[in-house]
């Protein structure tokens, strides 16, 4: 590990670190620590990249820790997976350690599993990682239940507890730690900006016995076929008010290193050990952005085709899928884009969400993409803050001009951190004590309720839901997202999602709805102004 300084902004300027204030400093006394990681699957997929990252490093530097997955299935069975039975499969395990990779939209589903958790077995450490723990940190960490939280890229961290859990290290740097007394002893995030330091993701810890056989590892994927998600790299250039990106890259300390890329070689060969090994059929690249280095991206197509030779989808934008480059990437088997629209509405777009591109830019993309013959997928965000009714259909004409073969939509969730998010917040749009979120769920249900306090000014709630049945029968009566060979007909790609179906609205105290009244009178004269300003 020689690098590690090179890849990692260590903590400087600690408190010192008082190791009898920590309720696991050096509980782990047998020679095999047995860790178990876990995620919360609301929409069937069962592969988290940054588990299989962190299993990796863990496997090659600690060949004496014992990794293991259990995973919140949802879908699978619901009352298999129901808290009281997780925590109960958890205690059969005798683990040491419980780490959570959390998305932030996946947080209030999953509070009642830690609760359970912790009522069933007391003395057992919770970790909670990833996106929720990165951008609330606070939040994350005052929930009664959760010990540790890991602020930043997680595989040296996730050592360093381990060493911590053993009395080898004082504190776990790179983590936050809840201590007896309640007080939070905190270490900065770790960057991880070097990637070839790394092992590649850990792809076994998913399967059964050796195969994938009955693992969902995609949402989008074609049946019959193995699909195998696949990173090239970390990071995103772009700045999207809505992103969880965003703030990950103003905090960045060194900017060069937010981009990392493998090396095209390196990464071809791994996909190529992959695909021999596990009857690979397609890959899902899932990158933030796939294009973020067009250096990387024409290098590794050319050994791609040449020695992969499997169809894959990636994420892109806009702006850079010109003929040229949509023709090259479907010589190399690009079988489908996914590509944001947000909204149809460009002012708003480019003044609210942080998206610059011009509607005939987006026109000209999809239509580059279809004359090279690659499926195109649209992401499209509705119900944010301050969206009119006529800017979602402006979104829906857009896209019905396009004609995705996915028309794919999400109602808007306030992400912790983001611009967007602090918007909503000095606007006074933000449902604070509000759980039952709707996300993926909302399609399912057939019902869609704004995730935000209702502008009537704006949009009111029976405009969105209205609108957002017609773009659910536009996405059911267009979807062709097909992974067909020849003339065999397939079923068209669905998505579900049961995230926030068991979990229930929490009413705010009385004095807090009295805040909240008050607030509200003080912004009519904003949403008054507000009302034309994007339609100008």
């Amino acid at each position: 590990m020689t690098s590690q300084a090179q890849m990692i902004a260590v903590s400087s300027g600690e408190p010192v670190y008082r190791k009898e204030k920590s309720r696991f400093f050096g509980t782990v006394k047998r020679k095999k620590l047995r860790l178990a990681f876990s995620f919360y699957s609301p929409d069937g997929n069962e592969i988290a990249m940054p588990i299989a990252s962190m299993s990796a490093y863990l496997k090659r530097e600690f060949p004496d820790v014992e990794v293991l997955l259990e995973p919140i299935l949802i879908l699978r069975d619901a009352e298999q997976y129901s808290p009281a039975n997780y925590a109960r499969t958890i205690e059969s395990l005798d683990v040491d350690l419980i780490a959570f990779s959390v998305m932030s939209p996946h947080w209030y589903p999953m509070e009642p599993y830690f609760a359970e958790l912790k009522r069933l077995l007391p003395s057992l450490p919770i970790l909670i990682g990833g996106y929720q723990a990165m951008l609330s940190q606070e939040e994350t960490i005052g929930n009664p239940n959760i010990d540790y939280i890991c602020v930043g890229d997680g595989e040296y961290a996730i050592g360093n507890m381990v060493r911590h859990l053993r009395g080898e290290l004082g504190p776990a740097d790179g983590m936050w730690e809840k201590l007896i007394d309640g007080e939070i002893f905190r270490s900065e995030p770790h960057q991880n900006g070097d990637l070839a330091a790394l092992p590649f993701p850990d792809y076994e810890i998913f399967s059964r016995d050796g195969s994938f056989e009955g693992v969902n590892s995609s949402i989008f994927g074609p049946k019959g076929k193995l699909v195998l998600p696949v990173m090239t790299g970390r990071g995103c250039p772009y700045r999207c008010t809505y992103c969880c990106n965003t703030p990950l890259l103003e905090s960045w300390k060194s900017k060069k290193t937010f981009l990392r890329k493998y090396e095209p070689e390196a990464m071809v060969d791994e996909l190529e050990r992959l695909r021999d090994k596990y009857n690979v059929g397609y890959f899902e690249f899932w990158d933030e952005l796939f294009l973020s280095n067009l250096k990387f991206v024409r290098a590794f197509f050319e050994i791609y085709k040449e020695r992969i030779r499997l169809p894959f989808s990636i994420n892109s934008r806009v702006e850079v899928m010109n003929e040229e480059f949509c023709r090259t990437a479907a010589e190399a088997g690009c079988h489908t884009i996914w590509f944001g629209i947000e909204s149809g509405d460009e002012e708003f777009r480019s003044k609210m969400l942080g998206r610059k591109m011009k509607n005939q830019q987006v026109i000209d993309a999809a239509d580059n993409c279809r004359k090279a013959g690659i499926f195109r997928l649209t992401f499209n965000i509705v119900g944010a803050p301050l969206e009119t009714a006529e800017g979602m259909r402006k979104t829906l004409e857009l896209n019905k001009r396009i004609a995705p073969e996915f028309f794919f939509f999400f109602p808007y969730i306030p992400l912790r951190g983001t611009p967007l998010y602090k918007i909503a917040e000095e606007e006074g749009l933000l449902l604070k004590h509000k759980k039952n979120l709707h996300y993926l769920s909302a399609v399912n249900d057939r019902q869609f309720t704004l995730n935000m306090k209702e502008c009537p000014e704006l949009l009111t709630q029976d405009e969105y839901n209205e609108i957002c049945m017609e773009m659910l029968a536009f996405q059911e009566a267009n979807n062709r997202l097909s992974y067909t060979e020849g003339n065999a007909m397939e079923e068209p790609a669905t998505v579900q999602d049961k995230s926030f179906q068991l979990v229930e609205d929490v009413p705010p105290p009385a004095d807090a709805m009295i805040a909240e009244n008050d607030a509200e009178s003080e912004k009519k004269s904003l949403f008054s102004e507000v009302r034309g300003f994007f339609s100008r």
